[in-house]
């Protein structure tokens, strides 16, 4: 391990998450590499084995690594989003073997505005529900999520339970199942408001991905995301045509 400007100041915990963070987010570390030895950060940092414990805790449960009993501590691997499926992020966390939940920041009844009229195909003076949600797979915050879906839709969408699939609770109160959707997806930076959101630093590198989601041919959703791009990647197979 190379030198550290260390701050006294700081608790040494606080040192060791920061270290192994910037390194992580910086790609010094990539995903499967393995960090030093308990013993190893112990001796590095001058500090007690509970301390580089705490620290090695924190980076867990903050999704940087992962601790395999009596193997080591590895850098977090990205989760994949699969590009040629359609399917929810809730459905994608659990075909991963992960625990979805969803924490909702806000439900309103809006004016859509230009351009989310259309992208919804409707006009200027229909409502809108405005869902804004933080996306987390085991508890560790991946994605801030805007959706906009036509109040006529699914009057009274605010009486269920959105921690969950929100495809699941239109579906069964409301009849709506997505049969297609158009995305797209670009490079960007997380900023001071989502950066707080989603537990890392401004300036992050995120994903921006805009899905228009359709029930036969009209689009019933449209949402924005911004993903954490230390946390994600994306997978997608190609076939040639014969």
């Amino acid at each position: 391990m190379a030198g550290i400007n260390i701050k006294e100041m700081s608790p040494r915990y606080i040192q060791i998450i920061q270290y192994f963070a910037d390194k992580i987010e910086s790609g010094d570390l990539s995903s499967g590499d393995k960090l030093p030895t308990e013993e190893e950060i112990c001796k590095f940092f001058n500090v007690s084995r509970i301390t580089t414990r705490q620290a090695l805790n924190k980076l867990e449960s903050t999704g940087y690594i992962t601790k395999r009993q009596g193997v080591g501590s590895y850098v977090r691997n990205k989760m994949e989003m699969q590009l040629n499926s359609l399917q929810g992020f809730t459905e994608e966390m659990r075909s991963k073997g992960l625990k979805p939940r969803s924490e909702l920041l806000s439900l309103e009844v809006i004016d859509p505005g230009a351009e989310i009229a259309e992208k919804l195909k409707i006009d200027m003076t229909v409502k809108v529900y405005s869902i804004s949600r933080l996306r987390f797979a085991d508890d560790v915050a991946l994605s801030l999520e805007n959706a906009y879906i036509p109040f006529f839709r699914c009057p009274g969408l605010e009486r269920y339970d959105l921690s969950g699939s929100l495809y699941k609770v239109l579906y069964e109160n409301c009849g709506v199942s997505m049969k297609k959707a158009v995305q797209r997806i670009e490079a960007g930076f997380i900023d001071k408001k989502t950066a707080k959101l989603l537990g890392t630093k401004a300036g992050t590198q995120a994903l921006i991905i805009e899905r228009t989601t359709y029930c036969g041919e009209n689009p019933f959703e449209y949402v924005k995301s911004v993903y954490r791009g230390d946390k994600y990647k994306f997978h997608v197979e190609l076939y040639k045509n014969d």
